[in-house]
């Protein structure tokens, strides 16, 4: 575990602390020249870059058949399906509590306004996988548009060598009733989901985790599709004062550092008293482990303000509060994915089954945007009604205002309103 000097400018902490996960070299024009092959040639594109880049040779309907995704749901461990079926249940009560509904108002002119909430017709969730299997992320990405009322998922998650998906992943979207499955991982799935292909149905939004390819593809291809955000590598800050527990913090901390390349785990100590302890507690469990815990690094701090002073700054995708008063903390805490609050509410918990969502901003991105909820997969579509009282009331501020642009339509159209019918032309 390595240690940070502690600056009292929180920002110079951040700058510190993110030049420990550059971004790649290169992953621009890899994805750009990716997109535009699969703009231009489809499916013939999408499979040519998976041979070249998994080694697969995908069919020419390479969809993964129901059947056999079925197989996999069968043939699960009873543990983890009943683990799955848990996860299932407890993300579905969290997003449920959030579905946004429609409303209606009448104002003061007596018009009436107000939304209808809308779901898109298809989401395309993407599951990372290509070596690991993450059914969670299918859990995490279909239920909250399941939720929202989506008509058709579609996912999409790398290849195995025998051409499938993992089989947690193809157990995971059989359980959820989820039949648009593609072993296509990548820059090339992002772009075949976004673009649409013969096989491939397009999608209105794309949502999921994934590497800095996916990501960027995901970059490139906004305002083609919706994107739930830019995901990068994984992060936690864990603060904590002198009730933390060593062995619990550095599990806490190599639990999200052995997500791998670029994944930053940060323990700010108030005080002082833990770090030691904490960085003999990480050697440890890393040697036990057999993980690298170079992306565990630690700093201490003189005060829970400092703290998070430094938190609110950093903006982590993950937040955990070892502290004695840590729920008195939490109203402090305006930049944060998800915080957990007590010693007991490790991030490992969300990950899995405890109900929130674990597709969170990263990279500072939660100053200004949250983890995946339904909001990601509804639309608000704005409605006005008026009657000829409302509209004459309206009437002389719209003339007034168009009039002031310039708009001599904008004016007529509405000045027409206020005369009764047949009485307004000429």
């Amino acid at each position: 575990m390595r240690t940070l000097p502690w600056r009292d400018d929180p920002w110079e902490m951040v700058a510190a602390l993110r030049r420990l996960a550059p971004p790649a070299d290169e992953v621009r024009r890899a994805v750009a020249a990716i997109v535009a092959d699969v703009r231009a040639r489809g499916d013939e594109a999408v499979r040519e870059h998976t041979r070249r880049l998994d080694g697969v040779d995908l069919p020419a309907d390479y969809r993964l058949p129901p059947a056999a995704a079925g197989r996999c749901l069968a043939g699960l461990d009873p543990a983890v399906r009943e683990a799955l079926a848990l996860a299932v249940a407890n993300v579905r009560a969290y997003h449920e509590r959030e579905r946004p509904r429609g409303w209606r108002a009448t104002l003061a002119q007596g018009q009436v306004v107000g939304q209808e909430v809308v779901p898109v017709a298809v989401a395309g969730l993407y599951v990372p996988g290509g070596l690991a299997d993450y059914p969670s992320s299918v859990v995490m990405t279909a239920v909250p548009a399941q939720v929202a009322g989506v008509g058709r998922l579609v996912v999409c998650s790398p290849p195995r060598p025998d051409g499938g998906v993992a089989p947690g992943v193809a157990a995971a979207c059989a359980l959820l009733g989820v039949d648009d499955v593609y072993p296509v991982g990548g820059a090339q799935a992002v772009a075949a989901m976004a673009l649409g292909t013969a096989t491939v149905p397009r999608c209105d939004v794309i949502v999921g985790p994934g590497n800095a390819y996916v990501t960027e593809a995901k970059r490139q291809l906004a305002g083609e599709v919706g994107i739930d955000g830019l995901a990068g590598p994984s992060e936690v800050v864990v603060v904590c004062d002198e009730s933390g527990e060593p062995e619990w913090l550095a599990a806490d901390l190599l639990a999200q550092a052995e997500h791998g390349a670029g994944a930053v785990a940060c323990l700010v100590d108030v005080g002082g008293t833990r770090l030691a302890a904490v960085s003999a507690a990480v050697g440890r469990l890393a040697a036990e482990l057999g993980l690298d815990s170079g992306a565990v690094v630690g700093t201490a701090c003189p005060d829970a303000a400092a703290a998070l002073a430094f938190v609110n700054a950093f903006a982590p995708e993950h937040l955990e509060l070892h502290c004695r008063d840590a729920a008195a903390l939490v109203p402090a805490v305006r930049n944060a994915g998800a915080v957990f609050v007590g010693p007991y509410a490790a991030t490992a918990f969300a990950d899995y089954a405890a109900g929130s969502n674990h597709v969170l901003p990263t990279g500072g991105a939660a100053r200004f945007s949250q983890g995946l909820s339904v909001d990601a997969f509804c639309k608000r579509v704005a409605v006005v009604e008026l009657d000829a009282a409302a509209a004459a009331a309206l009437a002389p501020a719209v003339t007034a205002l168009a009039g002031e642009e310039g708009l001599r339509a904008h004016a007529r159209s509405a000045a027409l309103r206020a005369t009764p019918r047949g009485e307004g032309g000429r």
